[in-house]
């Protein structure tokens, strides 16, 4: 008979999370928010989700980047209904950054730095390469359908504690991948909530396709700001700066006309937590790199599950 698993948490990294599990165990997830919802309370679905490698990273994550980025690319070629896709990416720099600083030149298909004479106005750096879109309003049901073949359940609950997870999945191993939840279910206080700002339709600006919706995510703004509202001066801002970047590619844009994109990154002073507390084995902490580590920290769970089994065995 196969262990059970119990995993808090349907944003990308719990999907993950039973998606590597799911060979090896029985899988249940217990979470308040599920691919399709569209609340304001969770963050992976409104992800600009392109895989833009993180320079600052050590050399474990950058494996961790690396192999993630390996199982984006195959499912892009296998499945063209999962969301995810390859395209051009253009990548500026207006601050002191090297080519020698970015250690993904080595990894990005068609890597290519642009001559400066080419280069808009103030940019120091710019390359060129073969990137990753997915758009998480497809790939996250198209992922849960996958789950679902392969055994995975799904129970919709807000849980209190761990405890109650515990219960209701009747598993004695918890994987906590609850976002910004893990302040309360971890007692963490360095998970903090970090606001972010788009629209659809130095300065942290970009322009990313959606797959099958039909449009682009521009933005974009990091806050420490913890209300839902739109901030309306922001969006002039963000339209200028990409038309800078674009050479002023959406200068017909009608403000009024774009659908507002607001959410909570699940962040963490200290960064990522992957690590086993007695029968919990926290995941979570990426903040706004959740799609670039999900399925490379899904691989790190297992390791610590195996290691707990292999001892004991001993």
């Amino acid at each position: 008979m196969r262990e059970s698993v119990g995993i808090i948490g349907a944003g990308i990294t719990g999907l993950a999370t039973a998606y590597v599990l799911s060979s090896n165990y029985d899988v249940m997830i217990v979470a308040r928010d599920q691919p399709g919802d569209m609340g304001l309370d969770w963050a992976s679905p409104w992800a600009g989700a392109v895989f833009h490698p993180q320079r600052h990273a050590d050399k474990s994550q950058q494996k961790m980047q690396r192999d993630c980025f390996k199982f984006y690319w195959e499912i892009a070629n296998q499945d063209p209904s999962n969301g995810v896709k390859l395209y051009p990416m253009t990548e500026y720099f207006d601050d002191e950054t090297k080519e020698s600083d970015l250690w993904y030149r080595f990894l990005m298909p068609d890597y290519k730095v642009i001559t400066s004479s080419a280069l808009p106005p103030k940019i120091k750096l710019g390359t060129t390469y073969t990137t990753l879109a997915i758009n998480p309003l497809v790939f996250l049901p198209w992922l849960k359908e996958k789950l679902i073949a392969k055994g995975v359940k799904f129970i919709r609950a807000k849980v209190k504690n761990i405890e109650e997870a515990s219960s209701i999945t009747k598993s004695k191993v918890i994987v906590n991948a609850s976002g910004v939840g893990a302040r309360i279910l971890a007692g963490d206080e360095a998970v903090v909530p970090v606001r972010g700002q788009t629209m659809f339709g130095s300065e942290y600006t970009y322009v990313i396709p959606q797959t099958g919706s039909g449009g682009v995510i521009i933005g974009g703004i990091k806050s420490d700001r913890l209300d839902a509202e739109v901030d309306v001066s922001l969006k002039s801002d963000i339209l200028r700066r990409v038309n800078r970047l674009t050479k002023g590619a959406f200068e017909g844009i009608d403000l009024n006309t774009v659908t507002d994109v607001l959410g909570f990154r699940p962040g963490r002073k200290g960064g990522l937590r992957v690590e086993r507390e007695g029968d919990v084995i926290h995941a979570y902490g990426v903040e706004g790199a959740g799609y670039i580590y999900s399925f490379s920290v899904a691989e790190k769970v297992k390791q610590l599950l195996e290691e707990e089994q292999f001892k004991a065995r001993l």
